[in-house]
């Protein structure tokens, strides 16, 4: 297994002062255990079809993890 990051950003609350607006870009993060890229990327079409996310990067965030039974 290995673990990826999925990293998305959406707009956020907006702050209204005199003479000039701002929003906030609000981040998150996504962490997945699979054997490939190809099953994260299949596994967040959610997030992909979100239209008011952008999807910054998929990350190979650990090269190998083993994941051990439970007790």
């Amino acid at each position: 297994m290995k673990i990826y990051r999925v990293v998305t950003e959406h707009d956020g609350a907006t702050i209204r002062e005199s003479g000039k607006a701002s929003t906030e870009i609000v981040r998150e993060e996504f962490r997945f255990a699979a054997e490939s890229m190809q099953r994260v990327w299949n596994a967040i079409d959610w997030l992909r079809d979100d239209k008011e996310r952008t999807l910054i990067a998929l990350l190979e965030e650990a090269p190998a993890i083993t994941v051990l039974p439970s007790d």
